[in-house]
């Protein structure tokens, strides 16, 4: 009896010491796995590859949005309406139904694009002007190039296969093309220019900020895509995601960035569900359009 009350204290104690250094094992192991977590966060966030895949929200691409929020004056945009033909049905059956085979190529905003309502909304390829694009055509281009890769028909747009029907603007005629059959390759239309206009609540800014913006469309075929939106894999661009829309998607499902929403109401002739708090849209008229940087390049048919 009296050995175990010697031996009793003696294994507390030893019981104490492992509960300490298991403590402090613990303690090094948590530090180390921060510290490795640490690393390879600061790896991915400023890889190449992640910063395409995150875009504006990247460190490559928000001194982009910035500079442009920055404006005094208002913004110049060029953005296409891509229409792409061919995807599904079997043309040589006799209940194929055209108009159903119609889907349109958007971007969708990154989860951690900088506005937050813009987030996991659509947007229309294209983008903002810089201080080397003499045109729209240009900034469109560029615009193109930078989040399609380069294709062959993007550098084959030139000043006359641009056709004119900004007339449809002044209508109440919707401008969309309703025919199947595709233009030459590389031949986009000139719908007109608009006025967007974001409060300054809605970019968090101390003062609100609009841009003009030229709207093209191109109807394009399915193999003049990249495999990758065929295919998608979390296909990304600079500043999300491409997807292929429906017209029904478009008018009953997305929310939209930078007032798009009325750009594809106007587009279609159909009202759509979803309107960003915030923005507004107004036709511009051409003598206004050509006092400004840069004017459409265009062909009068």
């Amino acid at each position: 009896m009296g050995s175990k009350r010697t031996r009793c204290p003696l294994r507390t104690a030893r019981i104490k010491a492992a509960i300490i250094s298991n403590k402090k094992l613990s303690f090094f192991l948590s530090a180390l796995l921060l510290s490795i977590l640490y690393q390879a966060n600061t790896t991915l966030n400023s890889s190449p590859s992640n910063k395409r895949r995150f875009g504006v929200g990247g460190r490559d691409a928000s001194g982009e949005l910035a500079s442009a929020l920055r404006r005094r004056d208002d913004g110049r945009a060029a953005v296409v309406i891509v229409r792409v033909i061919g995807l599904n049905g079997d043309q040589s059956r006799k209940d194929y139904n055209p108009h159903s085979d119609v889907k349109y190529l958007v971007q969708v905003k990154s989860h951690d694009y900088p506005i937050h309502e813009f987030r996991g909304a659509v947007c229309l390829l294209g983008g903002n002007a810089n201080k080397y694009d003499a045109t729209p055509l240009d900034t469109l281009k560029r615009e193109l190039n930078e989040e399609l890769n380069n294709l062959s028909w993007i550098n084959d747009i030139d000043e006359a296969k641009v056709i004119d029907h900004s007339s449809l603007q002044l209508t109440q005629q919707p401008m969309y093309n309703s025919t199947i059959v595709p233009l030459s390759p590389s031949t986009i239309r000139y719908l007109g220019v608009s006025l967007h206009s974001q409060t300054a609540e809605l970019i968090h800014k101390s003062r609100p900020y609009s841009f003009l913006c030229a709207l093209f469309e191109i109807t394009l075929r399915a193999d003049q895509l990249p495999p990758s939106v065929l295919y998608p894999r979390g296909v990304s661009v600079q500043e999300g995601q491409l997807a292929l829309l429906s017209e029904d998607q478009l008018i009953w499902h997305a929310k939209y960035a930078w007032g798009y929403e009325f750009t594809v109401r106007r587009y279609f002739g159909r009202n759509t569900t979803n309107i960003c708090e915030g923005t507004s849209v107004e036709d511009v008229d051409e003598s206004v359009w050509n006092e400004t940087v840069w004017t459409p390049l265009k062909r009068r048919l």
